[in-house]
């Protein structure tokens, strides 16, 4: 009876199956519910441990940073290939630089490349942390693009500027000229003169045409604040739309600044007013410049930190 009992089951119990060296393993060593069978790296006996396979190797990432649209040559810097751009030069020794756009080198024109590399080689460290740095300010730049139409939002003066279009013609005569409106909470907004369909471009350039004026507005008002205090005289203020620069002075008096400082904070563009009015007493950045700096603004070290690492959204 219990022969005939087993026999009745056994078309239950799974066939037996080979065990990846020639062998076969019996029925009964197998489990009903036992996962899809795959072959071992070595026979399966009670003397030798189950061998388990090797976890899949982790994905290569590449490095975020920025690679130079100029580049002409690759350099292998802590393991990742770096793109650069090689440009010679007149100058005695060979020169770094990374933006926006990458790593550049400048070398003179009798220097190797084999010398170029081991100087490359010796700044890995420094030159990696900086394409780093300046890949998560183009991110942050990218993430932060501005939406050129009703409801769109960009910083002015350190606080976010929501816009509205308002230009319907129905509106007031208020509304037919670009104005900013301030809360009690401190929200802003900035009305324009548009329809609710005009295309970015059109938005884009009528908020730039306002904070242009707001510009010359704010700069000569703390130029005329900060040069009495400091012993200076300047004669001419210029906006610029610099990509790298924020301001310049010359010795004329003719003091330039870019008009995108007002989506910063009053104090950053303070130190900036105040940075280039120190240049009508040092035209350099020696101690003594730093000194005139600091004899206005203690804290500029601060400001300027947060000058470099709150990078812009593009303006586009």
């Amino acid at each position: 009876m219990k022969e005939y009992l087993q026999s009745s089951w056994q078309w239950l119990v799974p066939p037996v199956v080979e065990d990846g060296a020639g062998g076969l393993i019996p029925r009964k060593q197998l489990s009903l519910f036992a996962p899809p069978w795959r072959p071992l790296a070595q026979p399966l006996d009670e003397a030798s441990p189950v061998q388990l396979l090797p976890p899949p190797p982790e994905p290569q990432t590449t490095p975020a940073w920025p690679a130079h649209p100029g580049a002409n040559q690759t350099v292998m810097l802590n393991g990742s290939a770096v793109p650069y751009l090689l440009q010679r030069s007149k100058r005695r020794s060979i020169g770094f630089s990374v933006g926006a756009q990458g790593l550049a080198v400048t070398a003179p024109q009798w220097v190797g490349m084999r010398e170029i590399e081991q100087a490359l080689q010796s700044k890995a460290a420094w030159l990696v942390r900086k394409l780093g740095e300046a890949g998560q300010r183009q991110k942050a730049r990218q993430e932060a693009c501005v939406d050129w139409g009703d409801g769109g939002s960009l910083d002015f003066l350190g606080r976010p500027l929501m816009l509205k279009l308002s230009g319907d013609g129905l509106e007031s005569l208020r509304t037919r000229h670009a104005h900013r409106e301030q809360l009690a909470d401190g929200s802003q907004s900035l009305h324009l003169p548009l329809n609710m369909q005009a295309p970015a471009a059109q938005v884009r350039a009528a908020v730039q045409a306002w904070m242009l004026r707001e510009a010359r507005a704010h700069f000569t008002a703390r130029l005329l604040h900060h040069a009495p205090t400091m012993g200076v005289q300047w004669r001419t203020l210029r906006l610029t739309s610099a990509r790298t620069r924020w301001g310049s002075a010359n010795t004329d008096g003719v003091i330039r600044l870019n008009w995108r400082l007002m989506q910063h904070s009053a104090e950053v563009i303070d130190y900036v007013v105040v940075h280039e009015l120190a240049h009508l007493h040092h035209m350099d950045h020696s101690p003594r410049f730093w000194a005139v700096v600091a004899g206005v603004l203690p804290h500029w070290k601060r400001l300027r930190q947060v000058l470099k690492d709150k990078p812009l959204p593009p303006w586009e």
